[in-house]
């Protein structure tokens, strides 16, 4: 009975050794386990082998990602507040990873900076829009305070006029550059839009209609 008794006490013992270690946090196998408190480290589990890993420079860890899939992703999909590994910039990019406002031009609120391993690649939001910072996105220009909107899209709405409930009239009007494109006034805000195809904006009726209706041949090159 006292070799049983032995026996078991050093089983639970080891047993209690092996979980107590490490790999206590792989009881379930493969898989991403997170480290509280740290935004780019996690542990990986193969098996009951546990391995901690960090993201690159720039990347945060994403719980929600499933074994074995590449669980780092950008910030601005990953939210998190926790620590984070110093970062490793090169003279072109702040992080290896991640999007950043370019230091080409100081108007062109709509031009952004790319980083992968460390090299910028020079990217442009779509035609309208600006880069936010903040968030890493683009964005109607209103909505990123470091851009200067008259400057960026070259035009400064009328004063709104107010419908019968008070709320801002939304009006259109034309963009000097092409006919398949004009501003939209919102609440004073300039926004550059886009007509849609086989679409041209018409200055008289202050909205897009068929373009053969438009007298605007000259740009359909640059339209296509």
């Amino acid at each position: 009975m006292s070799i049983f008794v032995c026996i078991a006490a050093l089983f639970v013992a080891s047993t209690s050794a092996f979980f107590g270690g490490k790999s206590s946090v792989c009881i379930r196998g493969d898989g991403y386990v997170p480290i509280e408190g740290v935004c780019d480290a996690y542990t990986e589990c193969n098996g009951l082998d546990a391995v901690e890993r960090q993201c690159p420079d720039g990347l945060y860890f994403d719980r929600n990602i499933l074994w074995p899939a590449d669980p780092c992703g950008y910030p601005t999909d990953i939210p998190c507040e926790g620590r984070t590994q110093p970062a490793k910039p090169t003279p072109e990019c702040k992080h290896q990873y991640g999007f950043f406002p370019s230091p080409m031009t100081s108007n062109d609120c709509g031009q952004y900076r790319m980083c992968v391993e460390g090299r910028a690649t020079d990217m442009f939001c779509p035609t309208g829009l600006a880069f936010n910072p903040t968030s890493s996105r683009c964005e109607w220009p209103e909505n990123v305070p470091s851009c200067n909107l008259e400057n960026f899209l070259g035009y400064k709405c009328p004063p709104a006029e107010l419908d019968r409930t008070g709320n801002p009239i939304v009006t259109n009007h034309k963009y000097e550059k092409s006919c398949y494109e004009f501003y939209s006034c919102v609440n004073g805000n300039a926004r550059l839009l886009s007509c849609d195809v086989g679409y041209a904006f018409d200055a008289h009726l202050s909205r897009c209609v068929r373009e053969d209706l438009v007298a605007c041949d000259h740009e359909k090159i640059n339209r296509y």
